[in-house]
């Protein structure tokens, strides 16, 4: 595994913050605050630059590992907002971006027994058992005209652990059908790594990855076609550092699909209700990625559909929190995907449209008797197309 294992071995990077506060902020002139830790509390230490102080003072013996680094470490979303600001960190050591580092520190914690009570202590005794993190019966179940041995796409149906995963796959697949796009599917009951990677389960991680890629690449040299960013963007920058014999490939997010789709007049908008919606940027699609435009040309490929935009957004856009599952802050997850419904309320868009799960859950959590207006952008593609 070409992946740092321990922070000794980065200390150089962890050395060169210079405690600037950049991380913490978007682009001038705005400077909006887009780090959902120090936009709880406008704490130095409360940011990437923060955790990276503390694990300094970890390595110059100036603080031991304990609980209450594990819960603020795991508190951090790991959105990578810091990520494109601080070039210093990345100049010394450039495969380990601010986001990364603070997996590390997780994984030096678990290594010492230091994981959080909750989702996150659930989930680790579930890996060390199993291995992987299985799913609870939701799990896609693959028919069998979705295995077309001669189609020349892969959809990757990995990661089913709740039915906004589910359900935007079922979407998905419609909409294929609909364009006459022939795809195989591979639904592994489990996770693709990324969950294992993020949260510090790494001793785990190289077999899970590298049994998962060995089924992957049974089905020959194909395209993937991904509905999860998560997965999508661990597989597509991860995988090469974990896996020593990895030889890529081709990947297309379902949004860039579908826009392919409208554009050659393989998917026709249905004329319906005029509707006004906001789209909010998922962390890993867009700065993981690189995909800002293609789910807003989707979005006005559509009939009396509406697009405006958040104040924060693309690159500067701000974290649901649904992945922060720490316990450092009392119901931080909620009250990150607060601020984020409270930017789209002053929208005053009838929707929110996402393309990620769990954006989708949490911000549905929040909005509770209003969770309909929170919309995964497949299925809402899939209801407006002829």
């Amino acid at each position: 595994m070409k992946l740092a294992t321990s922070l000794e071995s980065i200390q150089g990077a962890i050395r060169a913050c210079l405690k600037c506060n950049g991380c913490t902020y978007g682009a001038w002139p705005a400077n909006e605050t887009f780090c959902p830790l120090f936009a709880h509390d406008e704490c130095f230490t409360y940011s990437a630059g923060g955790l990276l102080f503390l694990s300094r003072a970890v390595l110059t013996g100036q603080l031991d590992y304990n609980q209450p680094l594990a819960d603020l470490a795991f508190t951090c979303a790991a959105c990578g907002a810091c990520d494109g600001k601080c070039v210093i960190v990345r100049c010394i050591n450039p495969d380990m971006a601010l986001s990364d580092i603070i997996r590390l520190l997780r994984y030096e914690l678990v290594k010492r027994g230091f994981v959080p009570e909750g989702p996150i202590k659930k989930m680790y005794e579930q890996v060390k058992k199993t291995g992987d993190l299985l799913t609870d019966g939701r799990a896609l179940k693959v028919l069998k005209e979705n295995q077309n041995g001669k189609a020349d796409t892969v959809l990757i149906a990995e990661c089913m652990h709740s039915d906004a995963e589910v359900n935007a796959v079922h979407a998905a697949l419609k909409l294929l059908e609909k364009m006459k796009k022939p795809v195989t599917v591979f639904a592994d009951p489990g996770c693709c790594g990324s969950t294992l990677y993020d949260y510090g389960f790494w001793d785990q991680l190289p077999a899970l990855v590298e049994a998962k890629w060995d089924k992957i690449k049974s089905f020959g040299k194909k395209k993937l076609l991904f509905v999860d960013p998560h997965c999508q963007e661990f597989m597509t920058n991860k995988y090469a550092k974990i896996i020593d014999d990895f030889d890529g490939f081709k990947g297309q997010h379902i949004t860039e699909i579908l826009l392919d789709g409208f554009a050659k007049g393989k998917l026709k908008s249905k004329k319906m209700k005029k509707v006004t919606v906001s789209y909010h940027d998922p962390c890993f699609l867009g700065r993981g990625l690189g995909i800002y435009e293609p789910p807003r040309q989707v979005l006005k490929h559509l009939a009396g559909v509406n697009l405006v935009e958040m104040k924060r957004n693309r690159e500067q856009s701000f974290c649901c929190g649904a992945r922060a599952l720490g316990s450092y802050f009392r119901d931080f997850s909620e009250e990150t995907a607060k601020e984020r419904i409270a930017e789209f309320l002053e929208t005053k868009a009838d929707l929110l449209i996402t393309a990620c799960p769990y954006c989708k859950e949490i911000f549905g959590k929040v909005l509770g008797k209003e969770a309909d207006r929170v919309q995964d952008l497949t299925q809402f593609v899939s209801e407006r197309v002829a």
